[in-house]
């Protein structure tokens, strides 16, 4: 770590280090690792409460204080980094006064280094996929697919440092989870933090600290799989996981060709400030078998965009059935405003649009019958597959989903005080109960075959 000096980058002006740098933050055992790792992939797991994302954003401020980088601190939406990441980033990390401006248009941090460090949530690709960097900081990984990362690593050819990389941060999630796999078989290195390495809850000798103490004895008190995630940092499957069938083996396949005359249809569960989703189905008319085979996932996306996004990815496809949440035909006469199903019928011109089955516990059943495997002919697929890079959401999500306590035939939705992601799973339920129980007149049974 640097004390206070001064350095000259090719013929740009001196650059005053924060003189006291060096006492203002020192890494410990995972995060320390972090500073000295230059490996391309690199993520820094553990449980809750251990720096993670400060190491991430110390080592990040680190090189841009040195030298003119192009870095971006990322997260799967844009609207989660304002009251986490970016609130660290000003509050903990930069100086003050710091030298340090952020460029509202251009959402970005500009230094006097000439480095610049974009704020960008992966809700909208395209400010991400069409720029070079030369570090990238992701917040709470887990949430990204495989795409998502692939298209982070591409933009990895800045070459402003002797190395290019990614940072990670996450608290442990299920163990097949492909960030974890893509750890295990050695493409991206795994340091593993843990409460010690945070000088908020343990001093240098190792005691902990008035605040580590409340906040341990608060992560002390969860229980199941959120006890040993999140306080222990272990990476387990969800304890009363709701979908005993699911089985990324069987379930998850690469995309094929859908041919033509097969029938599809998208189901819809809406959300603004939570994400809406938006999944494709289909269904091969000889097996019977179904394929849910595209996916939109996204926050802050108003219904009119929504629509239309649903409209353009359908462009060349004969969609017979739109399912929407139930929700979206409620009218909105105290804002004198359109339902939202309205809104999607006059801004895409959306057509068969119909309400989904609003019964849980009936459409939780239902997907669990096309998950199930037959005992007797185990080696047969399931009846319902779904697309593995096209649908990472809904692939997320079903293994996390666990029993309601209260209603075991119902899925949580809220586990240790947080809401569930479970907006990828409820648009699916409403797809299959769809196609379960096809809500259309009589005379179009048959094209739906």
């Amino acid at each position: 770590m640097p004390n206070s000096t001064t350095s000259k980058i090719g013929s740009r002006p001196r650059v005053e280090f924060v003189a006291d740098y060096a006492d203002s933050y020192q890494p410990r055992g995972a995060a320390r690792q972090l500073f000295a790792n230059k490996d391309r992939e690199v993520l820094l797991a553990g449980p809750a409460g251990t720096g993670k994302s400060r190491a991430c954003l110390e080592k990040l401020h680190l090189a841009a204080l040195q030298r003119p980088i192009r870095a971006a601190i990322i997260r799967k939406t844009r609207a989660s980094l304002t009251q986490s990441a970016l609130v660290t980033y000003r509050t903990k990390v930069l100086p003050q006064p710091s030298g340090v401006a952020f460029h509202d248009t251009d959402q970005e941090f500009r230094y006097p280094s000439g480095a610049r460090v974009v704020i960008r949530g992966l809700d909208d690709p395209e400010k991400v996929g069409s720029t070079e960097f030369d570090l990238v900081y992701v917040q709470e990984a887990t949430e990204l697919d495989e795409n998502d990362w692939g298209m982070l690593l591409r933009g990895l050819r800045n070459n402003v440092l002797s190395y290019q990389q990614i940072m990670a941060d996450c608290n442990p999630a299920f163990p097949q989870h492909w960030l974890k796999q893509r750890c295990d078989v050695g493409e991206c290195t795994l340091l593993e933090s843990r409460h010690e390495d945070n000088p908020l809850l343990f001093s240098d000798d190792g005691q902990a600290t008035p605040f580590g103490t409340t906040y341990l004895q608060t992560l002390d008190s969860l229980h199941g799989y959120q006890y040993q995630r999140l306080r222990l940092g272990l990476w387990v499957a969800a304890e009363g996981m709701f979908f005993t069938e699911w089985d990324p083996a069987k379930h998850a396949l690469e995309a094929f060709d859908i041919p033509k005359s097969w029938p599809r249809w998208v189901s819809v569960d809406w959300g603004y400030a939570v994400p809406f989703c938006a999944l494709w189905h289909t269904r091969d008319p000889v097996t019977r078998q179904v394929y849910t085979y595209r996916e939109i996932y996204a926050a802050e996306i108003r219904e009119e965009q929504q629509a239309q996004r649903i409209r353009e990815l359908s462009a060349d496809e004969r969609v017979l059935l739109h399912i929407l949440d139930p929700a979206m035909f409620n009218p909105r006469t105290e804002s004198k405003r359109p339902s939202i199903a309205q809104v999607y019928w006059t801004a895409a011109r959306l057509r068969n649009l119909y309400p989904g089955m609003n019964q849980r516990i009936q459409g939780w059943s239902i997907m669990r019958r096309n998950l199930a495997v037959d005992p007797a002919q185990p080696e047969t697929p399931p009846r319902w597959r779904i697309f593995r890079r096209q649908c990472p959401n809904l692939l997320r999500e079903l293994p996390t989903l666990v029993h309601d306590p209260l209603d075991p035939e119902d899925v949580a939705d809220v586990v240790g005080g947080k809401k569930v992601d479970d907006h990828a799973a409820d648009a699916a339920r409403y797809g299959l109960a769809a196609e379960a129980q096809p809500p259309l007149p009589a005379k179009l049974k048959a094209r739906w075959g």
